[in-house]
C-alpha cells in the first residue's frame, strides 16, 4: 500500500503521483490517510500552499490544523496522524497497522521505521 512513496525525498507542496519523485509531509499523511479509506485531507492543503511558503508557514500551524481536524490522542495508535519535531516547526506522519510510523527522514526520504511512544503528539482525524 505504501511502497510507491518510500524513498521519495521532501519538498514544499509536492503530492505523491505527481512524477516529481517528491512529497511534502501534509500530503503524504493525506495520501496514506484517503489510502487507509478515510477522507482525503489533500485538496484542504491547497490554500496552505497558495498562501504560505517553505519559510513562512507559522510553526504553530500544524498543530492548531490538528486540533481543529482531530482528537488529541495519549499515544499511537493505527492510522493516527502524528506531530513530530521539525525544523519548520513540525513534520506530519502517520502510525501504520503494526505501530511504525511512515513519514519523511531528513537525510533517507519517506521511510517506516518504528519510533518511541513519546516521539510526538499523536491525533485521530475526525473524518
Amino acid at each position: 500500500m505504501t511502497n510507491d512513496l518510500i524513498g521519495l525525498t521532501r519538498a514544499w507542496a509536492a503530492a505523491p503521483g505527481d512524477g516529481s519523485g517528491t512529497v511534502d509531509c501534509c500530503l503524504l499523511a493525506a495520501e496514506v490517510h484517503k489510502r487507509l479509506g478515510y477522507y482525503d485531507y489533500a485538496p484542504d492543503f491547497a490554500w496552505v500552499f497558495e498562501k504560505y511558503t517553505d519559510d513562512s508557514l507559522p510553526s504553530w500551524f500544524m498543530a492548531r490544523w490538528l486540533l481543529k481536524n482531530g482528537t488529541r490522542l495519549d499515544g499511537p495508535e493505527p492510522h493516527a496522524v502524528v506531530l513530530m519535531e521539525g525544523d519548520n516547526g513540525g513534520a506530519m506522519g502517520t502510525v501504520m497497522d503494526d505501530g511504525r510510523i511512515l513519514h519523511i527522514h531528513k537525510r533517507n526520504g519517506v521511510v517506516i521505521a518504528a519510533l518511541p511512544p513519546n516521539a510526538g503528539h499523536y491525533f485521530r482525524l475526525h473524518k
